[in-house]
């Protein structure tokens, strides 16, 4: 877990943010067997050859879900996922009190679906995590799964569950990290539930210091610590004792308004050296 987060935190904070932006998704009105209605189009991708078949692929899973509705009907979609090289969309066909959902995970470098084991490790972990399931969809707040293989996404993962299962070299692709320093002091973050939070602070281990996150009672639920690390200064200088940067890794687990207190002190001193307060909105 350690080596995962060191490497995974000096990844996504010494790189471009690249999680940040995101794919262009457009939508044409189409008209399938006799079904009517909008379904996306990607347009803008570095790869074309890629986009036209991640393009065919939508067009043919909606095609497929026509078909089982009776060739008529109205058809819908809504984008829950959007990163540079990935998007979930969520399509419905409805036709007479008939409604098909079908969730589609598109790659646009293989043009092709992903699924849970293109981004986690197929561990007891995962799968205990997830348990039993038909079928995925990722969204912005998660991992959303189903139990049938025509029912609702009903049951929502946060990324931040699974965080010490992912395949390292696909991180910077799917989490979306807001990073903060104690510039952060007195002001306020407006954050997506399931969204995670890297602090990058100067410390000093050796000299007995620590970070602590400090949460009052009734929001102690709302922001879980996921990890830690500690790295060296770039310098030459390697020895004992030199201060170096803690980053702290926090999950943004429920919705709602919650001050977080961060206190830099030894653990058996009860007051701290310094301090800083900020306060984080967690959105649904």
């Amino acid at each position: 877990m350690r080596i995962f987060l060191i490497a995974l935190l000096c990844l996504l904070l010494c790189s471009s943010s690249f999680a940040d932006q995101q794919t262009t998704v457009l939508f044409e009105q189409v008209t399938i067997d006799k079904a009517e209605g909008r379904i996306p189009y990607i347009d803008g991708s570095t790869d074309t050859d890629m986009e036209k078949q991640a393009n065919s692929l939508m067009y043919a899973t909606v095609k497929d879900m026509v078909k089982a509705v009776g060739g008529y009907g109205r058809i819908s979609y809504e984008v829950v996922l959007n990163r540079p090289s990935l998007i979930g969309v969520l399509f419905k066909v409805s036709n007479n009190g008939q409604r098909l959902v079908k969730g589609l995970n598109v790659d646009l470098t293989t043009g092709k679906e992903f699924t849970v084991t293109d981004f986690f490790v197929n561990n007891d972990t995962v799968k205990s995590v997830l348990g039993d399931y038909s079928d995925v969809l990722f969204t912005e707040r998660g991992i959303c799964t189903r139990n049938s293989g025509i029912g609702d996404y009903t049951n929502i993962i946060a990324y931040s569950s699974l965080l010490a299962s992912m395949r390292m070299g696909e991180a910077g692709r799917l989490l979306q990290i807001v990073r903060l320093t104690e510039n952060a002091d007195g002001k306020n973050l407006s954050i997506k539930k399931g969204n995670l939070m890297a602090i990058k602070l100067e410390t000093n281990p050796s000299a007995g210091f620590r970070w602590e996150i400090k949460l009052d009672k009734a929001n102690e639920k709302k922001i879980a610590k996921v990890g830690s690390s500690f790295m060296m200064p770039k310098s030459s200088d390697q020895r004992i004792g030199v201060p170096g940067t803690e980053i702290l890794m926090l999950a943004a687990e429920e919705s709602g308004t919650c001050k977080v207190t961060m206190e830099y002190k030894r653990p058996w001193e009860r007051l701290p050296l310094k301090s800083f307060s900020f306060t984080v909105i967690i959105r649904e």
